[in-house]
């Protein structure tokens, strides 16, 4: 869910909202202290309210799950307005239930509920941080940005291409015959960019042997063959991007000249792996505060409902 310049008028309303309910419940809550001379609790008319407000939103933040997984079909609401709803009640329900609570702790239990509310409402609100940082930051960095599932098998394809060439160019392969070609030319090339799209720029012709370009073999099983498998794992100095660009300029006086456009075929496939490395990254950030947000939101949700039972029952 975006919160920028472009769809703000989507969000002003409800921020609007959410901030005029706060401020009024929060002068509300100051004259009963001013009236009464203690901070209203719970058990009060004004702190009833409010845990009964905070709780049913609470209910309904839970409720986007269900709609999410199994009312996708439902007609009841498009998922972007259910998300918008979810961002503003979600963080209406916090001073809400923090004046339920009367300005304490309470018991073991409501302390615990108020140390899972705040680590739901701020898990949430990092998590839409990363969602408006991180994919404009992939759309930027990462040109060659690839579906996430496919990054090890591609990886592989990408080694597969890079091992056939650098064969055929040290001479340990038959050359390329015209049927092979036709089911997959071998690159030599950069990888080029038109705006934000990158791909790799085919030439449609088999590569030759060169002479005295043993040292492009070596280098790649040494350095390159793991790296485009396993990424950062398989070899951290391809991984960074200064230090590849040392090795290769490196191995590009260890070879002929003839062979300068096969180092940096291979020099482009790191390029390419080395994106989609930082995209894996990207993507782990940008989906691990979940592990954080959902199972502490059925925790909140559970130990709610315990609060009730007992506060209604004992109190």
């Amino acid at each position: 869910m975006l919160i920028d310049r472009k769809n703000w008028q989507t969000h002003s309303r409800w921020c609007f909202a959410v901030v005029f309910i706060t401020l009024a419940s929060v002068v509300w809550f100051c004259c009963l202290r001013w009236y009464s001379g203690e901070w209203a609790g719970g058990s009060s008319p004004t702190g009833f309210a409010f845990g009964l407000i905070g709780g049913a939103i609470i209910v309904f933040e839970c409720f986007l799950w269900v709609r999410k997984k199994y009312l996708r079909t439902w007609r009841i609401g498009r998922a972007q307005t259910w998300l918008k709803i979810h961002i503003w009640l979600g963080l209406l329900c916090l001073p809400l239930l923090v004046m339920h609570s009367g300005l304490r702790w309470g018991g073991w239990l409501s302390f615990v509920l108020m140390l899972l509310l705040i680590f739901v409402v701020a898990s949430g609100v990092f998590g839409l941080i990363l969602q408006n940082i991180l994919p404009k930051r992939m759309l930027e960095e990462i040109p060659a940005e690839t579906i996430y599932s496919q990054i090890d098998t591609l990886g592989g394809q990408l080694f597969s291409e890079a091992d056939r060439l650098v064969s055929v160019t040290c001479g340990t392969k038959p050359l390329v015959t015209s049927a092979e070609l036709e089911s997959g030319p071998i690159v030599v090339g950069a990888i080029r960019t038109v705006g934000l799209v990158q791909g790799k720029s085919l030439e449609l012709r088999p590569a030759v042997p060169i002479a005295d370009a043993e040292a492009l073999k070596m280098f790649f099983e040494n350095e390159v063959a793991s790296f485009l498998r396993r990424g950062r794992e398989g070899n951290p100095s391809v991984a960074d991007a200064s230090k590849s660009a040392v090795l290769f300029q490196n191995l590009k006086t260890q070879v002929p000249p003839a062979a300068h456009d096969v180092v940096s075929a291979i020099e482009n496939f790191c390029e390419q792996r080395r994106q989609w490395d930082t995209q894996a990254r990207m993507h782990f950030w940008l989906h691990s505060w979940l592990l954080v947000h959902f199972p502490f939101s059925v925790a909140l949700l559970v130990l709610m409902l315990v609060h009730m039972f007992v506060a209604l029952k004992f109190y």
